[in-house]
């Protein structure tokens, strides 16, 4: 992935609105699978063990605890296969004034058609239920999307008064997307349609998944990933 967006970086003519800034570091690559405010008082009673005349709290010991309960399932899903992820598509979520010219934020992730992908939105559901049915995910009204966010405008500095879009028909347009279009074919010149929408077929490989985490949002850790503060073996 560096690889790709240091390219974009050095893309001649560069991108607009484009800066080293918005390009999410390889290390904070992740799916986000569900968002909880958590209560930070461990004298609280968790979800599951709060009066039932009382508004439930939400620790995380419960969330550690729902998760470890679903081990056994995940692993009963998975059989003997490892969890994998085929990261083959590409696109941006909606821009500005539905402008592909001022977009803020592109990400990467799994077509749904292919078997990986089928197995890990089926995995993900289960997680995501569990967490629901126990009363500890942020309601953010919107479908689970599973994707890892790669370019994104809220982290751009200096920050000005509002958010500078960059150009994705550039983005498909540069050399830098050619190199990692899917299906490319020895000796053929490779094109991109830069004013089409929806996901593009990419391939940046094929990539394990071994553990959920629950982590800390807005965490750094020393090589720059996001702190778990709980980690759930998949293996």
């Amino acid at each position: 992935m560096t690889t790709f967006t240091d390219a974009l970086l050095a893309a001649t003519p560069p991108i607009p609105g484009l800066d080293r800034t918005i390009v999410i570091p390889p290390r904070r690559l992740h799916f986000t699978l569900g968002v909880m405010s958590l209560d930070r008082d461990r004298d609280t009673p968790a979800v599951a063990d709060a009066p039932q005349t009382k508004k439930p709290r939400r620790t995380l010991e419960a969330a550690q605890r729902v998760l470890e309960e679903l081990r056994p399932k995940i692993v009963e899903m998975l059989g003997q296969e490892r969890l994998r992820v085929t990261l083959d598509s590409m696109d941006i979520m909606k821009p500005e004034r539905g402008d592909q010219e001022r977009a803020h934020v592109m990400w990467v992730g799994p077509s749904l058609d292919g078997e990986s992908g089928k197995k890990l939105k089926a995995v993900a559901d289960v997680i995501m239920k569990a967490f629901n049915d126990a009363g500890l995910l942020v309601d953010e009204k919107r479908p689970l999307k599973l994707h890892c966010t790669v370019l994104n405008t809220v982290y751009r500095k200096p920050r000005g008064k509002g958010r500078t879009p960059f150009s994705y028909p550039s983005v498909l347009a540069s050399e830098a997307f050619k190199a990692v279009l899917a299906h490319k074919q020895a000796g053929a010149e490779e094109t991109a349609d830069t004013t089409r929408r929806g996901p593009v077929r990419v391939d940046f490989g094929e990539w394990a998944i071994d553990e959920v985490q629950i982590c800390e949002m807005g965490s750094w850790g020393p090589e720059g990933e996001y702190v778990a503060v709980h980690r759930c073996a998949l293996a």
